[in-house]
């Protein structure tokens, strides 16, 4: 009985689990094996060039520009929606009226498709009729070239990111701040602490297992972006706004040269792999000393 309702376990849980391989360890497999070959249906090639893709990304300027970028990306608007997201969930936590519909309005971005987001933002950095122009152009009477300049059209692409999963992050930071007990608080303030020792010493403290992990899965998600990029600046101007994940769908579904956008996409998993490793080495930390 006992060897039959083992085997009745493999059974069920094995078409989830050929699933999952055919649908992600071979795609990566394939990927890896295609990255060492000039492969290109348009040069009807195939062939095994070793390490030459991988040279080739460190001569090729739209790969380091793109890797900066990437970097960039991640690094600001990770620490954008953390800081943001802890304030918006602060306020959240607070008793008001119409608290409940607040928080549902609060989520309303983070619902909206992520290449609507970037259509949208086309639009709200127009120099001549669009919303965020038009503020600043009734503060300061300037109008900047926001998606034609390097370094704004850098800052327009991640603050759309921040202003688009800023919410979804504070959800997250509000049900952690539910989560500890108000005694804490309450003993805290009897010893002469103020609000804002008190969110220091214990709120964060508390907090920091949720924000560091919730900080590994928004970084490896603002790595493999690609939505916003493609509809809100398509890499330009230039290379300057294009992420490693937009190189690989230029590479791979544009120009075709399969070969090549393997290469790219296994320096992308390296990357996450990276911040992967190197993430959970910070949240068992932030674990050790709770």
């Amino acid at each position: 009985m006992a060897a039959r309702r083992l085997l009745l376990a493999y059974a069920l849980v094995a078409p989830v689990v050929i699933w999952r391989l055919s649908t992600s360890v071979y795609p990566f497999l394939r990927t890896f094996y295609l990255s060492f070959f000039d492969n290109s249906p348009v040069r009807r090639s195939f062939d095994y060039v070793g390490l030459a893709n991988y040279v080739a990304m460190t001569k090729d300027s739209n790969v380091t520009e793109s890797l900066s970028f990437t970097v960039f990306f991640a690094v600001v608007s990770v620490l954008l929606q953390i800081t943001l997201g802890l304030g918006i969930a602060e306020l959240l936590n607070q008793h008001f009226h119409l608290r409940t519909l607040v928080r549902t309005i609060n989520l309303l971005p983070w619902a909206v498709a992520p290449i609507v987001t970037g259509a949208a933002a086309v639009w709200a950095f127009n120099q001549d009729y669009g919303l965020v122009n038009d503020i600043i152009w009734r503060i300061s009477g300037h109008r900047p070239l926001w998606l034609v300049n390097v370094t704004s059209a850098r800052f327009a692409v991640t603050l759309t990111d921040t202003w688009k999963n800023t919410p979804f992050l504070a959800v997250i930071f509000l049900s952690g701040l539910q989560g500890i007990p108000s005694e804490i608080y309450e003993a805290a303030k009897i010893d002469g602490s103020n609000g804002l020792r008190s969110y220091w010493y214990i709120t964060l403290p508390l907090l920091m297992p949720l924000i560091v992990s919730m900080a590994i899965f928004i970084t490896i998600f603002r790595v493999l972006s690609f939505e916003i990029v493609y509809a809100l600046t398509g890499g330009g101007p230039g290379s300057s706004t294009s992420l490693l994940s937009y190189v690989v769908y230029l590479q791979g579904f544009r120009v075709l040269n399969f070969g090549y956008a393997s290469a790219v996409a296994m320096l992308l998993f390296f990357i996450v792999l990276v911040i992967g490793v190197l993430g959970f080495g910070l949240l068992r930390r932030a674990w050790n000393r709770l």
